[in-house]
């Protein structure tokens, strides 16, 4: 071999040692961003498989996904990836709790995983071969010096420049292939994120680094009624202006936190979880402090995002508000009945005394008088305080119990065209619409006008033409024996609301202060 074809030849392998390193360390990305997407998948599902064990759900998403699931004695966070001889081994800490949690297991392994690690473990072998072989080309060629043999015939030395450019072509049309099989999968990974967040029915923000949001999924829109378009890259403040509370919440969590949150008329639970990025790049939550509300906190020198799943739990806590009044209620006509008995029995006697005297009958007249209105009283309050004992679910034409609870009581009543169909108990709506009517005629209304919303929580308004009901006083209305007028017993509008409660309803005065009183009737499944 002429010393020109051997000095080409070494060229040409210090060339192939250059582009295979390269190329090994190109490989090696692709593992590291393999394993790191691997482990961001594990992480969600670890976190959804908790929001359904928090709500009551089922499914067997996340015992098929990891290898196995093990109960931790006590709440714990954190994420590590340890090797066990040829595998890489992933571990997920969660909280379940305040008192146990959950520790997942899953193998780090998917067939893009198996052969990029291939590739690489063949481009090492190709590196070490070529090194091996540069030394000893270099040490044959030295002795070729040495020698000083005579010159040798002149050899073509382009056919294995040739046949190397060819090889090296063959190589990156396999390494392009493996590139694009890698982009392939992490698009089928990013889809299958995107249709998670946007089936899931809690709401779901994302807030980037810089602490815009980045994600804000369907059910979030539908909540706080702000598109995606108008949330995406805006700051959390500005997408929820009239949620001030739960933005601060958000922003001002230490680590990962729940609770609820009163804002306006709504009540939400809030789920919020850092999301950084460790020193070895791959996801972790930090227990670290959060600096200024401004901005998400920083995990070793980089700031967090911060995901947030936000659920209305306002129709929950309403319902348990109208439990415990009905609760109350109870308890508070078990208590007054037995003395209003008493007081009734003392009237009687008090009453027939004071008939049988004599002496001034105007005097006599007047005793009598309070002593029967006292009575009246004690009767109305011992029917108050009587327990609805059933409650019928039968269809019921609302326009139908208003129209004539209405008539009974002289006044007008100006009805929607739709039909009003409700399934509740017809003798208590009866009730309830009579003692508003009642109520209104007092007032000095001659009309009614009734407007009503169907749907899974059906309202109806009741809103009349009379003198209104004070600011003052709109608290009490609902009270036993608060009444406006002299002689009013002031048990109609606490009926009313007793009787709401017992069909699983709520009450509302709208307009206090202002002339014609406005009512709001919402009826709960």
């Amino acid at each position: 071999m002429r010393k020109s074809s051997l000095a080409l030849g070494l060229v040409a392998m210090v060339l192939a040692l250059f582009i295979f390193e390269n190329m090994r360390a190109l490989v090696a990305t692709l593992v590291k961003n393999e394993t790191t997407a691997l482990v961001t998948q594990g992480d969600l599902r670890a976190e959804l498989h908790l929001l359904k064990l928090r709500q009551g759900l089922t499914g067997d998403e996340a015992a098929k996904f990891f290898d196995r699931i093990e109960s931790l004695p006590a709440p714990e966070t954190g994420q590590t990836v340890v090797r066990a001889g040829k595998e890489l081994r992933l571990e997920i800490r969660k909280p379940l709790n305040g008192h146990a949690g959950l520790l997942f297991h899953k193998t780090i392994a998917s067939r893009q995983l198996d052969t990029l690690r291939g590739l690489k473990k063949v481009l090492s072998g190709l590196i070490i071969v070529l090194g091996l072989l540069i030394v000893m080309g270099g040490i044959y060629f030295m002795v070729r010096m040495i020698k000083k043999r005579p010159a040798e015939k002149k050899l073509d030395a382009g056919a294995p420049f040739q046949d190397y450019l060819i090889e090296m072509k063959n190589a990156q049309v396999e390494l392009q292939s493996i590139v694009a099989a890698q982009r392939r999968a992490s698009s089928e990974q990013e889809e299958l994120n995107k249709s998670i967040i946007n089936t899931v029915h809690l709401g779901v923000i994302y807030l980037s680094a810089a602490g815009k949001v980045e994600i804000f999924n369907p059910a979030a829109q539908d909540l706080f009624g702000r598109s995606f378009a108008a949330a995406k890259n805006a700051a959390l403040a500005d997408v929820l202006p009239g949620h001030p509370a739960l933005v601060r919440f958000i922003l001002s969590a230490k680590e990962k936190n729940s609770a609820e949150i009163e804002s306006g008329s709504c009540v939400f639970y809030v789920d919020v979880v850092p999301v950084g990025a460790g020193r070895d790049g791959l996801p972790v939550q930090s227990d670290r402090d959060v600096g200024a509300q401004v901005a998400p906190p920083a995990v070793d020198g980089e700031r967090q995002g911060r995901l947030a799943l936000v659920r209305d739990v306002s129709e929950e806590r309403q319902k348990e508000r109208i439990r415990r009044q009905n609760d109350n209620l109870m308890m508070l006509g078990e208590m007054a009945a037995s003395l209003a008995h008493e007081i009734r029995n003392s009237l009687g006697v008090v009453l027939g005394y004071s008939k049988a005297l004599g002496g001034e009958p105007e005097k006599t007249r007047k005793v009598v008088r309070e002593i029967e209105f006292m009575s009246e009283m004690m009767e109305s309050f011992l029917r108050f305080a009587r327990p609805v004992e059933k409650v019928n679910r039968d269809m019921v034409q609302l326009g139908e119990v208003i129209a004539s609870a209405a008539a009974a009581q002289e006044v007008a009543v100006e009805l929607p065209a739709g039909p009003m169909e409700l399934k509740s108990d017809r003798l208590l709506l009866n009730v309830i619409f009579t003692n508003l009517a009642l109520n209104a005629r007092q007032a000095g209304a001659t009309r009614l006008r009734v407007e009503f919303s169907p749907g899974d929580t059906p309202t109806l308004t009741v809103s009349d033409n009379g003198q209104g009901v004070a600011a003052a006083a709109a608290e009490k209305i609902w009270l036993p024996f608060f009444s406006t007028r002299d002689m009013g017993t002031g048990m109609g509008l606490a009926t009313v609301k007793k009787l709401v409660s017992a069909l699983n309803g709520d009450i509302q005065l709208l307009n206090p202060g202002e002339p014609g009183a406005k009512f709001r009737i919402i009826f709960y499944n």
